[in-house]
């Protein structure tokens, strides 16, 4: 069993993205422990940004498209 060569930039677009993830949770609970709702908006949009993204790369992956 071999990667598909085609596959390789949506897998490493899809660590990079959890990578982003990270920071924005971080981000997320910071926010929520200084109380700033202003970051808190911005942190879950980035989130909601972030599982999109996900989601078509996972989606490309199955059908076989490059990323």
């Amino acid at each position: 069993m071999s990667i598909n060569p085609k596959h390789v930039t949506s897998f490493l677009t899809l660590v990079g993205t959890a990578f982003a993830a990270r920071s924005a949770i971080t981000r997320l609970v910071q926010a929520r422990d200084d109380r700033d709702r202003l970051e808190l908006l911005d942190a879950a949009l980035n989130m909601a940004v972030l599982l999109t993204g996900v989601l078509v790369i996972v989606r490309r992956l199955r059908r076989g498209e490059e990323a």
